[in-house]
């Protein structure tokens, strides 16, 4: 199977497990490769009414006329993302737990943040694991949602959930499981049977 066939039989197998949003989080891939994941992942997002987003590049979302982008502290800054894209657009801002993000993010037009990692993770082993009372505070800053990140796995997502985030984003746990339709519905399930009324 082609790396962007298994890319599409992984995103829609989540898609039917209960994922309710895909990010193409494609850094390395030359860009030929990058925009014909991208086509095709959109595609199938579509087929389930689902939003697709891109990391880091506005342009890049524009270009595949993606529904968003998120934008991490190394990218174009949520003001930049509104403008390029539209004020449809679905603009996610990382934030790293030191005072002011927040408010920041939602000054240049950022509609949910990202904060984290909580947990280890493969995808960004060279962040330090914050503690979950930053994630408290994070919380008790900002009126955006809130997403958690880093680590997430069905064992875990309870635990987030019970601090009272939005959701939770989720690399390795669905892409390197043995059945990423399990995979997502477990991490959901978790999710939902821990969060407060």
């Amino acid at each position: 199977m082609r790396p962007t066939e298994r890319l599409v039989a992984i995103v829609a197998a989540a898609l039917d497990g209960g994922a309710s949003l895909v990010q193409l989080r494609e850094k390395a891939s030359p860009l030929a490769e990058k925009l014909e994941a991208a086509r095709a992942v959109h595609e199938v997002c579509r087929s389930h009414g689902v939003s697709f987003l891109v990391n880091d590049s506005p342009e890049f979302a524009r270009r595949v006329d993606a529904e968003g982008v998120h934008v991490g502290r190394d990218d174009p800054s949520p003001r930049i993302a509104r403008a390029l894209l539209g004020p449809k657009a679905l603009v996610g801002v990382t934030v790293y737990g030191k005072p002011g993000e927040e408010a920041a993010a939602e000054a240049a037009g950022a509609d949910y943040l990202g904060a984290g990692p909580f947990f280890p993770s493969p995808t960004k082993p060279e962040e330090p694991v914050l503690p979950l009372d930053v994630l408290d505070r994070i919380l008790h800053r900002t009126r955006l949602p809130v997403f958690a990140i880093g680590g997430v796995t069905e064992e875990n997502a309870g635990v987030l959930a019970r601090h009272g985030v939005a959701g939770v984003a989720v690399v390795s746990a669905v892409m390197e499981a043995t059945d990423p339709r399990v995979a997502a519905a477990g991490i959901l399930r978790a999710f939902r049977g821990a969060r407060p009324p």
